[in-house]
C-alpha cells in the first residue's frame, strides 16, 4: 500500500497554483492509495458550497484536478480544525482510492473551539485493503512544549480512539523533531507506535523541514517533523522524503513523506 503525507501550508505559498498542480501531477503519477494532508485551508469569506466546504478549499480543488488527470478515483474527506492566520478555516484532509467504511472526525486536544490555534482536529477513516480493515488518521499535533496542551495526551487520544485490534496508521505533522528532541520523539513511540522510517533500510535522511518555518522560529537546522506511525510492526519496503528539491520540487514549507508498506 502506497501512502503520502504532507503539510501543504495551503494558500500561504508563493506560486500556489503551480505547486497545487505539482502535487496533483505527482499523485496521478505515483498512484498513492491514501494521502494525508494538513493545513488544508479555505478562506473564511469564500462562498460556501456545502455545509463545511467553501469554493476555494485547497483539497477540493486538488480533487477536481485529479479527476481531470485520472478520472473519478479519489474520495475526499476534510474537517475544519481552527482559524488559521486570521483568515482561513484551517483543516485536515484525507484522499483515498480505497473503499471507506467509516469516517471519524474528532478533537485530540483539550482546546476544542475554532478560535484557538491549540485546537487540533484529527480526521480518521476506516478503509478496506485486500480484505482487511485499517484505521488511517491525518494528524497535525501541537508542539511538545505547548503551553496549555499535553502533546502526549493528544497523541494518546488518537491511539486509543478505536478499541479494535486492527492496524492503525497515524500520518502527518507531529511537530516533534526526532533529531534535536529525541526525548519527545521516543515518548510518542512509547505510546505503542512504530515509526515507519525506522522499519526500513531503504530510506533517505528523513528531513522534512530545512529552515525556520512557522512554529519553528530560530530552528534553521534540518528537522524530521513529519511521520507515518503504525501501531503494529509491519514490513516497510521503502520510505522517502518527497517535494524536497531532490525528489520533486518543493510545494510547501514542509516536505512530504511517502512509504510503501507490505500488507
Amino acid at each position: 500500500m502506497k501512502l503520502l503525507t504532507i503539510n501543504v501550508h495551503a494558500w500561504m505559498e508563493e506560486q500556489q497554483e503551480e505547486k497545487l498542480e505539482r502535487l496533483a501531477q505527482t499523485i496521478a503519477e505515483k498512484k498513492y492509495d491514501v494521502i494525508a494532508l494538513q493545513e488544508v485551508n479555505q478562506e473564511i469569506s469564500a462562498p460556501r458550497i456545502s455545509r463545511e466546504l467553501k469554493a476555494d478549499n485547497y483539497g477540493l480543488l486538488l480533487v477536481k484536478r485529479l479527476k481531470e488527470l485520472v478520472g473519478d478515483v479519489y474520495s475526499y474527506f476534510w474537517s475544519n480544525s481552527h482559524i488559521g492566520y486570521s483568515r482561513y478555516d484551517e483543516g485536515i484532509a484525507l484522499l483515498t482510492k480505497l473503499p471507506v467504511y467509516e469516517v471519524d472526525s474528532f478533537y485530540c486536544s483539550q482546546h476544542q473551539t475554532v478560535d484557538s490555534i491549540l485546537s487540533r482536529k484529527v480526521l480518521g477513516v476506516t478503509l478496506s485493503y485486500k480484505g482487511q480493515l485499517i484505521d488511517v488518521y491525518s494528524c497535525h499535533i501541537n508542539l511538545p512544549d505547548c503551553d496549555g496542551e499535553d502533546q502526549l495526551e493528544n497523541v494518546r487520544t488518537i491511539v486509543e480512539r478505536s478499541q479494535t485490534e486492527r492496524l492503525k496508521i497515524l500520518m502527518g505533522d507531529f511537530n516533534t523533531d526526532a533529531i534535536s528532541d529525541k526525548k519527545s520523539y521516543e515518548a510518542i513511540k512509547d505510546l505503542g507506535l512504530y515509526d515507519s522510517y525506522e522499519l526500513t533500510a531503504d530510506k533517505d535522511s528523513g528531513i522534512t523541514a530545512e529552515k525556520a518555518i512557522d512554529g519553528w522560529t530560530g530552528h534553521a537546522q534540518g528537522k524530521r517533523l513529519d511521520y507515518i506511525f503504525l501501531n503494529q510492526e509491519r514490513s516497510i519496503l521503502s520510505s522517502r522524503v518527497i517535494f524536497n528539491g531532490n525528489n520533486k520540487l518543493p510545494i510547501s514549507d514542509h516536505y512530504g513523506v511517502e512509504i510503501i508498506v507490505d500488507l
